[in-house]
């Protein structure tokens, strides 16, 4: 008797879901019923949770990582023709705000073990148009910071971290 194949899914979201469904559909139900959508009581609670947990003394929550990327950019008053350096292997979104803003996408490689960018390769591609950097945690795995803040710093480059598919 043959046993049936059962598809494992890349990210299986109703699994996720199912763990925690009384308590997603409680608070649906609580921001539906008081209409409460934008900044509401929900949202604010949720703020200043973001702030003690990073901690942070702002926290900006947003729709989606896309609205987060150009929110970020936008107030680190970058110019249209900047250069960003954004890594190649990423998600459309992480070029696409950057164009969207008139800014000059510099796509660059990742280390092919870790799928992220590296100091060394970020520092390959600066020149004097750049002004930002954009690196992007994937998979679980975060960018080595430290050595991308000290290449930042020497360069007095703006970092705008991606960590839309960042896990802890």
């Amino acid at each position: 008797m043959a046993t049936a194949l059962r598809n494992i899914q890349m990210v299986d979201l109703n699994t996720q879901y199912d763990k925690i469904k009384s308590e997603v559909d409680e608070a649906v139900r609580e921001v539906m019923g008081s209409a409460a959508f934008i900044n509401g009581p929900k949202g604010r609670s949720f703020q200043a949770a973001l702030e003690t947990y990073l901690p942070a003394k702002h926290a900006l929550p947003c729709a989606n990582g896309t609205d987060a990327l150009q929110i970020a950019m936008m107030a680190a008053d970058l110019q249209p023709g900047d250069e960003v350096i954004v890594p190649a292997f990423t998600y459309v979104a992480t070029a696409e705000v950057i164009a969207l803003l008139r800014l000059r996408p510099v796509m660059v490689d990742v280390d092919p073990q870790t799928f992220n960018v590296t100091a060394e390769i970020i520092e390959q591609a600066i020149t004097p148009a750049t002004k930002a950097i954009v690196p992007v945690n994937l998979f679980g795995q975060s960018c080595d910071m430290e050595p991308i803040m000290e290449v930042a710093r020497r360069y007095n480059l703006i970092v705008i971290e991606d960590n839309a598919s960042h896990r802890r």
